[in-house]
């Protein structure tokens, strides 16, 4: 044993004493700093953690994506197939149909020249009709010639009577003989007209479907051209079809490739979150162990910084049980209101916030002593009363503004209602110690976090814990 612990001024003794409080001073700071630390590094493994779940979901989703694209290009392949046989086929219908019409358009042309032939036909033989008009109306005119002059040898005969009794029956004969001629030749001419009639008729007719058939030659013509226009797009389909399918087979190996590098990337993401999920574990039993630390240097005295706002804590606590059970006294509280459980969610709230029976009275009566509370030190950034399952039945004042729909708005400054529940606030709310102490991390607007120190006070009213004052600073 050192002699010169027990020997010496009294001055050494004190500066001896005085070294003594800087190191614990020091040592107590040492392990706040470690706690708010492992807060610290707990929530950055946190947001990487959520970031990696973030991939894993979105990795997810681009499977299901590549998956449906490598059905759907499946799809495409199948129907380019079916497209380029379709193609094929209608290509060969189409010459097919090319080669029929135009041995059609031959066999018609041999048609119209037969019917140009049979119209030249016509043609003559109404000319050699007209001839026979002609030379039947000449023998009607000898016929009427010859009638004449056998009336006047029957006239001459009869002058001379018996003398010219045989010329008589001559000039008869030759009377009834001019008489049939002139009957045939107007029996003759009646046949001409009427055949004559119906060849001009043919002849109109025939005219009219040289012309017709002209125009379906046209026609024919026309179709034979865009029959042979349809086959080049038919082809041109076929040459395109074909570098659809070249494409389709190079996307499907493609994505046949991306399935190896996707399971990889997978396969590593899954290693990663494996890993980040074993630090955060870690690192939060590594929080959990140094708050517990902090906890017992705290209670222990030795960090007079954090003693004042536990001596603060332990006060304004009793401040607010007086408070309440006053009005349990007087009837203004009741006690089924103060440990209502029931919590109604308030409509279209996000985050979700509730009500229950002792929000009314929670609002008019313990925010302003938290205001207070929280105006009293400049370090303390938050104080609220939080039920034993984390219900935050009121808050302060700048935590209580009326809701924008704006989620990182509502998520920091709407916090009146909330439950919040997790992490120390679990452990802290089973504690029967006096008080206890805990780093964590404030949740802010959902995105930015402050890492504060808490001090944890039960709250009792008639012996039943209701849950804790709790005050939040940051040094």
């Amino acid at each position: 044993m050192n002699d010169t612990t027990y020997f010496g001024s009294n001055n050494q003794m004190e500066n001896i004493a005085f070294q003594a409080n800087d190191w614990i001073d020091d040592t107590a700071k040492i392990c706040g700093e470690v706690a708010v630390d492992c807060s610290d590094t707990a929530g950055t493994l946190e947001q990487a953690l959520k970031s990696a779940e973030q991939l894993r979901r979105e990795h997810s989703e681009w499977e299901s994506i590549t998956d449906r694209l490598t059905s759907e290009i499946e799809n495409v392949a199948h129907a380019t197939v079916e497209a380029r046989e379709l193609s094929d086929a209608a290509r060969e219908k189409l010459e097919a149909g090319n080669a029929t019409i135009s041995s059609s358009m031959a066999g018609f042309a041999d048609l119209l020249d037969l019917i140009n032939r049979l119209g030249t036909h016509i043609t003559g033989f109404a000319a050699a009709m007209e001839q026979v008009k002609r030379a039947s109306q000449a023998i009607d005119n000898i016929a009427r010639t010859t009638n004449m002059l056998a009336l006047n040898a029957a006239i001459e005969a009869q002058k001379a009577g018996d003398a010219g009794r045989t010329f008589s029956v001559v000039a008869a004969e030759v009377k009834k003989l001019a008489q049939d001629s002139r009957s045939a030749a107007v029996e003759i001419t009646e046949t001409v007209n009427s055949l004559a009639s119906e060849a001009e008729k043919l002849a109109g007719e025939i005219g009219s479907g040289i012309e017709g058939s002209g125009n379906a030659q046209a026609q024919f013509s026309n179709m034979e051209t865009l029959l042979g226009g349809l086959g080049d797009i038919v082809g041109q389909v076929d040459e395109r079809t074909s570098e659809i399918a070249s494409n389709t087979t190079a996307i499907s190996q493609g994505l046949s490739e991306s399935r190896t590098v996707r399971s990889a990337v997978s396969d590593a993401n899954d290693r990663m979150h494996k890993q980040l999920s074993t630090a955060f574990n870690d690192v939060n039993e590594l929080e959990l162990r140094a708050n517990r630390m902090f906890d017992q240097l705290v209670h222990s005295g030795m960090s007079r910084t954090d003693s004042v706002f536990v001596d603060l804590a332990l006060a304004e606590a009793a401040n607010i049980i007086a408070l309440t059970e006053r009005a349990l006294k007087d009837s203004s509280l009741t006690l089924d209101a103060l440990f209502d459980t029931n919590l109604v969610q308030i409509e279209g709230s996000n985050p979700p916030r509730f009500r229950s029976r002792l929000t009314s009275w929670a609002d008019a009566n313990w925010r302003p002593e938290i205001d207070r509370i929280k105006n009293s030190n400049s370090a303390i950034l938050s104080t609220c009363c939080t039920s034993s399952k984390g219900f935050l039945v009121t808050h302060l004042s700048e935590y209580s503004r009326a809701p924008t729909g704006d989620l990182a708005h509502d998520t920091k400054y709407c916090r009146n209602g909330r439950l919040l529940f997790e992490g120390i606030d679990v452990i802290a709310k089973a504690s029967e110690q006096d008080y206890m102490m805990a780093v964590y991390r404030h949740e802010g607007d959902g995105t930015n976090y402050n890492i504060v120190r808490n001090v944890y006070v039960p709250l009792r009213f008639e012996g039943r814990r209701w849950g804790d004052l709790e005050i939040a600073y940051i040094l």
